[in-house]
């Protein structure tokens, strides 16, 4: 018979003995425990103005998961070697220019390609109403011979004032088409955000990068709202 011995060390505080044979055995199940070797790939990506494509040289690349700090070449282009395999949501950022990001998957072995577009910066004459939007993660999900993609994605009230709605825009790339999609919300309130997500089915395909295309918020100066249905699931081929 196995006895265990308890000690008290203090009020509310115990100690357990094992015997010997018990603990040895821990450690030997503990010794062959090993975990397989970690997966890496790289990115390959270019940072692009939005109206004319033409490569912005100097514009700051981060990502997340942080892999690091970088800079586009003359070219505009940047290089991410010996990136952990999974997904990476990567921000460029240039003076004049809005900040965007785009996310990526990374895969054993393969090297990755990412074009992130920046559009030119415009004087904020509506310094009030400030909204931003941003996917936090993606999956691609097999159920049977369908795939779906897994998305969430977080909009932030960054003004001082309360946004009555808001409509997001995805683009999901693909091994096939590219895909849309719409997501709206409403009463977001100065500094406040919304943490959501969907699933999208993309018939036997699988994600390769989903990013935000274009947002659109009440109160947003100068902007011109997309026609009802325009991202409606509309497939792009």
């Amino acid at each position: 018979m196995t006895t265990y011995r308890l000690f008290a060390l203090a009020e509310g505080l115990f100690r357990f003995a094992l015997p010997f044979g018990v603990f040895a055995a821990a450690l030997i199940g503990c010794k062959e425990a090993t975990l397989g070797p970690e997966q890496f790939g790289s990115i390959q990506g270019s940072v692009l103005d939005f109206d004319t494509g033409l490569p912005i040289a100097g514009a700051s690349v981060t990502t997340s998961p942080p892999t690091g700090a970088l800079v586009t070449d003359g070219n505009g282009q940047f290089l991410i070697e010996n990136a952990a395999a999974g997904n990476y949501t990567i921000t460029a950022s240039r003076a004049g220019y809005d900040a965007n990001n785009v996310t990526v998957s990374v895969r054993e072995g393969e090297v990755t390609q990412a074009t992130v577009f920046l559009d030119v910066a415009e004087e904020d004459t509506t310094s009030d109403a400030r909204f931003s939007a941003e996917v936090l993660s993606w999956a691609n999900r097999r159920r049977g011979d369908s795939t779906f993609v897994f998305i969430e994605y977080r909009a932030r009230n960054e003004g001082e004032v309360n946004i009555p709605a808001y409509e997001i825009y995805f683009r999901i790339d693909t091994t096939g088409p590219t895909f849309f999609e719409e997501r709206q919300g409403t009463d977001l309130g100065p500094g406040q955000f919304d943490i959501a997500n969907f699933e999208k089915f993309i018939l036997t395909n699988d994600a390769t990068a989903v990013s935000i295309d274009t947002f659109w918020f009440d109160g947003q100066e100068g902007a011109t709202r997309p026609w009802p249905g325009m991202y409606g699931g509309a497939v792009l081929n």
